[in-house]
């Protein structure tokens, strides 16, 4: 398959951010998080994010994803603006894919681990306009038994139903914020030997997040 190469894919321009305050607007003499920071990725690429625990990885993801408000000219995904066109994600183009299916639950707690009465089969297969090849390989790669009700299953298991869903569709850019952390060893090598053939045939181009800790010993 021939890959426009030649055009970037992502593009991060001298980006400049500071998480808001309450009125919307970063605290007055605030240090910006990130501060001209930029990057360019081609079609095929495959990009590792990759520094201690707050030193802004999951954010620029998430500015990439289209989650943060930027100036249009300071991140371009596929040559439109990352927030401001919406149509990146819904259409398929573009894939964050992070964090784990959480909810906050009265009188419960935060981040409670979503928890249905329901099959990997029926979620998976509940997805409309999904090539059923691209299916059945995802389903493999990731070892996932149909049958496993999701109130039942472990962190592991639950996290590759949720890889395989995030990855349905043939989208052109992907982004993964630590999505590996409840995998083995085996199945982190599986999911990486099928982006790796993604970015090779399609031209998928990737961006992943690997945090460092800063715990001694």
């Amino acid at each position: 398959m021939a890959v426009e190469s030649w055009k970037p894919t992502v593009e991060i321009n001298g980006l400049r951010f500071t998480y808001p305050g309450i009125d919307g607007h970063p605290p007055p003499g605030s240090t910006p998080l990130i501060d001209d920071f930029s990057l360019t990725l081609n079609a095929g690429d495959r990009c590792l994010l990759v520094g201690s625990n707050g030193a802004g990885k999951t954010t620029i993801l998430k500015i990439l994803g289209g989650k943060h408000m930027v100036e249009p000219h300071m991140v371009r995904v596929l040559g439109r603006s990352a927030f401001h066109d919406t149509g990146l994600a819904s259409s398929g183009e573009l894939c964050y894919l992070g964090g784990e299916w959480r909810r906050d639950v009265a009188f419960a707690g935060f981040e409670i681990p979503i928890q249905m009465d329901i099959s990997a089969e029926k979620m998976i297969f509940g997805v409309a306009g999904i090539d059923p090849k691209r299916r059945a390989e995802l389903i493999k790669v990731l070892d996932i038994d149909l049958s496993w009700r999701m109130h039942k299953v472990s962190d592991g298991q639950r996290r590759r139903v949720q890889i395989c869903m995030g990855l349905l569709k043939p989208f052109k850019v992907l982004l993964l914020d630590e999505i590996t952390v409840d995998l083995d060893v085996l199945a982190r090598a599986d999911l990486l030997h099928f982006l790796r053939k993604e970015c090779e045939e399609r031209g998928l181009c990737v961006s992943w997040e690997i945090a460092i800790s800063n715990a001694n010993g």
